[in-house]
């Protein structure tokens, strides 16, 4: 896979628009500007893959727009979509921190721009920023306590719920809880969303007519408008924003 030399980037993580919400948000200056000065970046096409089983770690991935899916394949040829990577997570973390090869397929849902650090320079930069390293080491723990939380959601809350959770989050990559009539299209087929969510295709399809009967949303095929964002956050039984 070839991407564009680092004298292509313009800005760097320093005035990236997602550092805020990134996985790099808390490194010191310093550290910021090193990694701007090796990252590559790439964009990809709806469909293709970063990586699949078996390849060799290249480096780390930031996603910087976009929606990159997270499947694993079981040994019994089953695969599932198992994660969604937002703009600001970092994508290659565990294989690079064990040295050994992907497990996971990265796929992209939509299109994305995404930067990259060669693994030789993943490996000075964590010699020369411990900080990366320790980033890199809460990236791994961060997606455990995700996953522990999923499985506490699905004991605790309604199909219904967690379904408008994943549409809330759809929301909030482009727009704040005040908004209405939110245009969505789904990164991911209904059949991959209900196996996310952990419920059958056929009780999604109710969930979201049911949805739709009430006037919290509008449906088209895969295209979702959101009536109300505000709405949407108090079906899924989260906090107001202030």
């Amino acid at each position: 896979m070839a991407f564009d030399p680092p004298a292509t980037c313009l800005g760097g993580c320093t005035v990236c628009m997602v550092r805020h919400v990134s996985d790099w948000a808390g490194l010191p200056r310093h550290a910021a500007e090193i990694v701007s000065r090796v990252r590559l970046r790439r964009s990809l096409p709806r469909g293709a893959t970063l990586f699949a089983p078996g390849d060799p770690n290249a480096g780390l991935y930031c996603v910087s727009s976009g929606i990159v899916g997270i499947r694993m394949a079981h040994e019994n040829g089953t695969e599932a979509l198992i994660a969604l990577a937002f703009p600001g997570e970092t994508l290659g973390a565990r294989a690079f921190l064990r040295n050994g090869p992907h497990r996971t397929t990265a796929e992209a849902l939509t299109p994305v721009d995404l930067c990259m650090i060669q693994r030789r320079d993943a490996l000075r930069l964590t010699q020369q920023a411990p900080e990366v390293h320790m980033a890199l080491v809460e990236r791994c723990l961060a997606a455990m306590d995700a996953a522990q939380t999923e499985l506490l959601h699905a004991a605790a809350l309604s199909n219904r719920a967690r379904l408008c959770r994943f549409l809330h989050r759809l929301c909030l990559l482009d727009h704040d809880d005040e908004a209405h009539d939110v245009q969505l299209r789904l990164p991911v087929s209904r059949h991959d969303l209900a196996g996310m969510l952990g419920i059958q295709p056929e009780s999604l399809s109710r969930l979201l007519g049911k949805l739709a009967d009430e006037g919290l949303v509008a449906l088209s095929g895969r295209k979702i408008t959101v009536r109300s964002v505000a709405a949407l956050r108090a079906e899924a039984g989260l906090e107001p924003c202030h």
